[in-house]
């Protein structure tokens, strides 16, 4: 099977190294990193996912294990929510193939079983296009870049002259290391109040100054240049009360 190439392994030696120097940064160490997570997303096993870390640089480009292996993997691991693993009708039903081509992919019968089927398979278990083809560096470079994004993150909010930072959706769901230090500093960056603007500061300070008949002439100007300036019926009299 050929592995795709929108995930060159030639990137996983320098989304490592980016990780190793955020985390200097940052005075973390690479135990923040979940490896059971990039375990589960990978399909590697935590040692295999070390040992890459670490030799990023001398790793074969084999395909990381035979199409049966990945998909026991998945029925494993990608459980119902009851806990129960998926049975071959249920998993042919929601793939749309059949019990019996299902079989033999799991006992290893058929092993190729076509792109459109591995699509389909990869859709039923919910993992990212390619699951069942990348390398194992493709794999582990792939699902490092969300570490890499959450490192970035927490080393902006920890004082790279950031003081609001919009957060993708689910970014610090998790419950990692990484998770729960970027969650402190996402806190701590938006509890911190934000800086004085000293233009604001000095029309503030003139507007104080000003006579009060001159800060009643000038203030609905400022609303209005502000589009804060409330509607004409709203400033005149109603017709019940032009005798008051």
């Amino acid at each position: 099977m050929d592995a795709p190439d929108v995930h060159p392994a030639d990137g996983l030696q320098a989304v490592v190294a980016a990780i190793d120097e955020l985390l200097r940064d940052l005075e973390l160490g690479r135990d923040v990193i979940d490896l059971d997570h990039l375990s589960h997303r990978t399909g590697l096993t935590v040692a295999r996912v070390e040992a890459l870390l670490d030799h990023t640089g001398k790793d074969s480009e084999e395909v990381q294990d035979s199409f049966q292996d990945r998909l026991v993997f998945l029925r494993e691991t990608r459980r119902k929510p009851d806990g129960k693993m998926y049975t071959l009708d249920e998993i042919g039903a929601g793939a749309g193939i059949s019990h019996g081509q299902v079989g033999y992919l799991l006992n290893g019968k058929r092993k190729s079983p076509g792109l459109d089927v591995t699509r389909k398979l990869e859709k039923f278990f919910e993992v990212e296009p390619g699951f069942f083809t990348a390398t194992e560096r493709q794999a582990l470079y792939r699902a490092l870049q969300s570490t890499h994004e959450q490192l970035t993150h927490l080393a902006l909010l920890r004082g790279k002259g950031i003081n609001r930072l919009a957060m993708r959706s689910g970014s610090t769901c998790g419950d990692s290391r990484i998770d729960r230090e970027l969650r402190d500093a996402l806190f701590e960056a938006l509890s911190r109040p934000e800086p004085e603007d000293p233009e604001v500061r000095e029309l503030t300070d003139r507007m104080r100054s000003l006579p009060s008949k001159s800060r009643r002439r000038v203030f609905p100007l400022i609303q209005g240049l502000l589009g804060l300036a409330r509607p004409e019926t709203e400033d005149r009299p109603s017709p019940g009360r032009r005798g008051d």
